[in-house]
C-alpha cells in the first residue's frame, strides 16, 4: 500500500514539474490577454504621429515574454484625440525583467483630429473590424514607408476623400523637395498596393478615386 502511495506521489511532482516545463516554454502571450487576466499591467502614452510609447510590467507569475498583435487599438483617454493602430509584431522580453519600457510602431485611425502626444493616455483593445486588421498584418509584413501605411490605415478607418489627404501628402513627400508630386504619386500607389494584398478593392475608397 505504502509502496503505491509512494509511486502515486512521485507521478504527481513528475507531472507538476512537466507542467511548469511547459508553462515556461509557451511562447509570447497576446497583451490584450493577459491585461485582462491580471498578468500584466501597462500604461501607455502617445508619441507623435508614428508610435506609442509604453510602460508593462509583470506579476510575479506573469508570462516571461507578450507580444503584441498588428491591428491592436489604443484609444484616447480624452475627446478630440485620434486614436491608433498597431501594424507590427512587437515582442516584449519579460524573462529577465519586471518591468519593460517600449514604443511600438502605430498609425493614427481618426483623420482631421489631433494627434496623441504624451500628454494622452492610450487604452489599448482589440482590432475594430477584419478589414483592419488583414491591412495591418500585410503592413507588419511588407514594411512600407509610414506614410503609405498612414493612407492605407486612414482608408480603411475612415475612408476621407482626396481632399482631406492632401495637406498631408504634401507635407510627408516635403514640397520643397525635389520630386514631391512623384513621391506623392508613390506613396499612393503604394497604399493601394497594401489594399489589394489584403483583399481590398482601393477603388471603392474616396482617397484613390
Amino acid at each position: 500500500m505504502r509502496a503505491r502511495t509512494k509511486t502515486a506521489l512521485i507521478v504527481v511532482v513528475l507531472v507538476v514539474l512537466g507542467s511548469g516545463g511547459v508553462w515556461a516554454e509557451q511562447g509570447p502571450v497576446d497583451l490584450l490577454v493577459a491585461l485582462e487576466s491580471g498578468q500584466v499591467w501597462a500604461q501607455f502614452r502617445g508619441a507623435g504621429p508614428t508610435a506609442l510609447q509604453g510602460t508593462v510590467g509583470r506579476s510575479p507569475y506573469g508570462p516571461a515574454n507578450l507580444s503584441v498583435t498588428p491591428g491592436t487599438q489604443f484609444q484616447s483617454q480624452r475627446p478630440g484625440v485620434q486614436g491608433m493602430t498597431t501594424f507590427g509584431s512587437l515582442n516584449i522580453d519579460l524573462s529577465q525583467r519586471r518591468i519593460a519600457s517600449i514604443r511600438i510602431p502605430a498609425a493614427c485611425t481618426n483623420i482631421g483630429l489631433r494627434t496623441p502626444t504624451p500628454a494622452d493616455m492610450m487604452i489599448p483593445t482589440a482590432c475594430p473590424n477584419r478589414r483592419m486588421a488583414r491591412l495591418t498584418r500585410v503592413i507588419a509584413r511588407r514594411k512600407p514607408p509610414h506614410p503609405a501605411a498612414q493612407l492605407a490605415v486612414w482608408a480603411v478607418a475612415n475612408n476621407p476623400g482626396r481632399w482631406q489627404i492632401e495637406g498631408y501628402l504634401r507635407e510627408a513627400a516635403n514640397p520643397n523637395g525635389p520630386g514631391a508630386v512623384s513621391k506623392r504619386d508613390k506613396l499612393i500607389t503604394t497604399a493601394e498596393s497594401l489594399l489589394r494584398e489584403a483583399g481590398l478593392r482601393p477603388s471603392t475608397f474616396r482617397m484613390f478615386e
